[in-house]
């Protein structure tokens, strides 16, 4: 959520890869950013932000770990958080 500790979804991208974020685009677009500023003192990781529209969840954006995850890997794990 985007009133959360960015740390929080910071540490699932170093974890997991990926951190998905709901909210609408005012809300979850800072959100994004802040969590990226926070993962910057890591070198190992890229992280960017990217969005998908997914079926009865409407936008769903996420930041992703570019030297982890492909777009399309990062995409397949926020359409199955969707089902």
């Amino acid at each position: 959520m985007p009133d959360e500790n960015p740390y929080n979804a910071a540490d699932s991208v170093r974890h997991h890869g990926y951190a998905a974020v709901e909210g609408t685009k005012s809300s979850a677009t800072p959100y994004c950013k802040r969590v990226i500023a926070v993962l910057e003192v890591y070198e190992a990781v890229k992280p960017v932000m990217s969005y998908l529209n997914i079926p009865k969840l409407g936008y769903l954006y996420f930041v992703y770990d570019t030297a982890k995850l492909k777009h399309e890997q990062a995409a397949a794990l926020i359409q199955a958080y969707g089902q």
